[in-house]
């Protein structure tokens, strides 16, 4: 069997559409829209529609009978939504059985940028090994791993998620960006609350009152359930818990 290769995307505004093309791709977005998309999906969630800008979720929600809307612009809920970008803002008795309409800087940015991908996923830390998972059940010889970024830039809590995916597939051939996604990620193992609360994002977090996402978001390897975009309606974004 060939094994799996995997190539790094550094930024979500580096990702092409012709990088995606007809094969799966996981987006990364440590801090925070990766981690609360699956947050709100393991306390019954029933869909996410992840939409590039404020506009766009607001329209959405129009057309989506009871459904929360909720996001960030500069880290901070948008007003006029029913909830931020942290995954405390999403219990189980506010979103069960409920649509979640999603716009933040730079993860749903990623994601919207791989339309043209075979499938497409939406991991973290979290989630690293349902990714890894996802990926060998997509059973495509080819995969893109696109980091998110942080406004515009690279973002090393979103490496390292990258890392994690790797290390639950020995046997991937790595490019060079995740082979150091993987060096950096195993460095990393153990303490990741540190190394996530002292990343440029996490030190910005910290400051505007949200340490407890960060130190969430550095569960690695604790998600029940991965977000993949259901590939019926490619709008949204669904739980999957394993082929």
């Amino acid at each position: 069997m060939i094994p799996l290769e995997l190539a790094a995307c550094p930024t979500a505004q580096a990702l092409r559409a012709k990088d995606a093309l007809g094969v799966p791709v996981v987006a990364i977005d440590t801090l925070r829209a990766a981690t609360t998309s699956a947050a709100a999906l393991e306390n019954g969630a029933g869909e996410i529609w992840p939409v590039r800008s404020v506009e766009a979720a607001f329209a959405r929600r129009e057309r989506l009978q009871g459904a929360l809307l909720g996001g960030e612009r500069q880290m901070l809920p948008v007003a006029g939504f029913d909830a931020g970008n942290s995954p405390f803002d999403y219990p189980p008795g506010r979103v069960a059985g409920r649509s979640v309409v999603l716009t933040t800087t730079n993860g749903t940015l990623a994601l919207t940028r791989a339309h043209k991908a075979s499938g497409a996923a939406f991991a973290a830390l979290r989630t690293a090994h349902l990714a890894a998972n996802w990926l060998e059940a997509c059973g495509a010889p080819r995969a893109v791993i696109a980091l998110a970024g942080t406004g515009g830039g690279f973002s090393y809590e979103d490496a390292l998620a990258a890392g994690a995916i790797a290390a639950r597939l020995p046997g991937a051939r790595l490019d060079d960006l995740m082979r150091t996604c993987l060096s950096a990620f195993r460095a990393a193992l153990r303490n990741l609350p540190r190394e996530l609360a002292e990343t440029p994002h996490g030190q910005r977090l910290i400051a505007r009152g949200f340490a407890d996402d960060v130190a969430y978001a550095a569960q690695v390897f604790a998600g029940t359930v991965l977000p993949v975009r259901d590939e019926q309606k490619k709008g949204r974004l669904v739980a999957w818990r394993g082929a």
